[in-house]
């Protein structure tokens, strides 16, 4: 031990017991089907911007439905630019 720190591990305690937190309550990280996505030429959003908001809609979904929870009982609020491009795809 040099200075109380255990030379041996490759990672501080601190730093391995944050990592090991983190872990119980990540996400699961299954892919997301596009299969079907929502029509977004109506809303004048560029393709690109078409195409990150079709994945955060069905990763919103996703969520929702791994977690069995209640739709209705959420609130899904949208910080962006304004233009409320999640909520109208939701």
């Amino acid at each position: 031990m040099v200075n109380g720190d255990d030379r041996s591990s490759p990672i501080p305690a601190v730093l391995s017991s944050l990592v090991s937190g983190i872990r119980k309550v990540q996400l699961p990280r299954d892919s997301i089907s596009m299969d079907a996505l929502p029509a977004m030429r109506q809303t004048g959003m560029s393709p690109k911007k078409a195409h990150e908001v079709s994945r955060m809609a069905h990763y919103v979904l996703a969520t929702i439905k791994v977690n069995a929870w209640d739709p209705k009982s959420l609130r899904i609020v949208d910080v962006g630019a304004g233009q409320v491009c999640m909520l109208l795809s939701v």
